[in-house]
């Protein structure tokens, strides 16, 4: 394992970045577009949520997957994916259409994501995984802060149809950055597994104590984001509060600058103060954060409001691979990280839909609280996460 940031993190990182700005130019008005399209009431949380239905399908057979072939592969099929499917999106012509092209995206997203993810761990020690990924996932969040925060106005100069072929465009451009240079092609082969997991050691994996914990909260705050702040917000935000696209899509950009504060410094505090009193912090403020942006009015308080869940979310992010990561034996965590990634995925299907239903039967301001209650009910058993060193 290397002690420093090599070339192949750097690369890793880049290329994160391009993907994640390729993922936020569209995502933060998504559901608008999906109306446009012809979707209505939970319809629209079921396009939104195609995208990680299709997701879970390789969250774990991903991890699996790298351990046979190594990083090189898999994240580039699922770079391919991913552009594929942007493409598809821009000529969507109804729902149905709009949910397989995202389908696609999603089959993408674990083959990339949760292969690199396992691929940074594996670079790095105990002492300084924590400092690692939280400059890999803060590097990667520019990219977010970026898209994020001129999507309204790139949305509104191009429209959504070019806006995904902008987006298809940038998930090449990353490709391109995997393929050419020979670093991560190199450095994966020495992270090969010359046998997959067997049976006996998944079952090991999936009754871990920390590892469901940990992807217990992580499923929270995934109904929360994108539930209420991808789904209901953006239509809230611009019915009730009459924001315009462009200051939703600053607002997006807001809680991005806070996701990399939170990346930058997280990372490196939990290596020195332990992972779990960070992960209790991203748990407690970001359901006390939620209840405050439903009371909050102007511009200028939502965005202040949408930093600092920035920040609190972030901490969350940092710390819960990680965790799943120690959690187990180093051969089994592609497996362990595929498994955290999947009760993510499995929020970000279940909060579309039921804050969709939520909000037609109850209003919008009952899912603000709902998703704060069950970001509270992950705070007791988070308290029983046992640290290793």
């Amino acid at each position: 394992m290397s002690r420093g940031y090599s070339a192949t993190y750097f690369l890793l990182c880049a290329i994160a970045l391009l993907a994640m700005f390729s993922t936020s130019l569209v995502m933060p008005l998504f559901s608008i577009f999906a109306k446009e399209v012809g979707a209505a009431g939970v319809t629209i949380g079921l396009v939104v949520a195609g995208y990680w239905v299709s997701r879970i399908i390789l969250e774990v057979p991903s991890g699996l997957i790298s351990s046979r072939f190594g990083y090189y592969h898999p994240m580039s099929v699922g770079l391919l994916l991913t552009a594929v499917g942007n493409i598809l999106c821009a000529f969507a012509a109804n729902p149905v259409q709009l949910i397989l092209a995202r389908a696609l995206m999603g089959l993408g997203a674990p083959l990339f994501f949760a292969v690199a993810m396992t691929f940074v761990v594996n670079l790095f020690d105990a002492s300084r995984r924590g400092s690692a990924m939280g400059l890999f996932q803060g590097i990667e969040f520019v990219g977010t802060i970026v898209g994020s925060t001129f999507s309204g106005y790139i949305i509104s100069l191009l429209d959504f149809r070019a806006s995904f072929l902008l987006s298809a465009a940038l998930v090449g451009a990353a490709l391109a950055v995997l393929v050419v240079p020979p670093h991560v092609r190199i450095q994966s082969k020495g992270h090969r597994s010359a046998s997959a997991l067997s049976l006996s050691s998944m079952k090991g994996v999936f009754r871990n104590r920390n590892l469901l914990i940990v992807s217990s909260a992580t499923f929270a705050e995934f109904v929360m984001s994108s539930g209420v702040l991808f789904t209901i917000f953006p239509i809230y935000a611009n019915e009730q509060l009459g924001l315009s696209l462009t200051s939703i899509g600053l607002l997006i950009g807001a809680r991005s600058i806070g996701f990399v504060v939170a990346m930058l410094t997280m990372g490196a505090t939990s290596d020195r103060i332990g992972r779990r009193p960070v992960l209790l912090f991203g748990l407690a403020a970001t359901a006390t954060l939620v209840i405050v942006m439903n009371f909050a009015a102007s511009f200028a308080a939502l965005a202040a409001v949408f930093f600092a869940v920035g920040i609190s979310t972030g901490a969350i992010w940092i710390v819960s691979p990680v965790i799943a990561a120690e959690a187990v034996a180093t051969s089994q965590r592609g497996a362990a990280i595929g498994i955290y990634r999947t009760f993510f995925d499995l929020g970000s299907i279940l909060g579309p839909i039921t804050m969709s239903v939520v909000k037609e039967t109850s209003g919008a301001a009952v899912c603000f609280y709902l998703a704060s209650a069950l970001l509270l009910a992950n705070l007791f058993p988070t308290l029983k996460i046992r640290e290793s060193k």
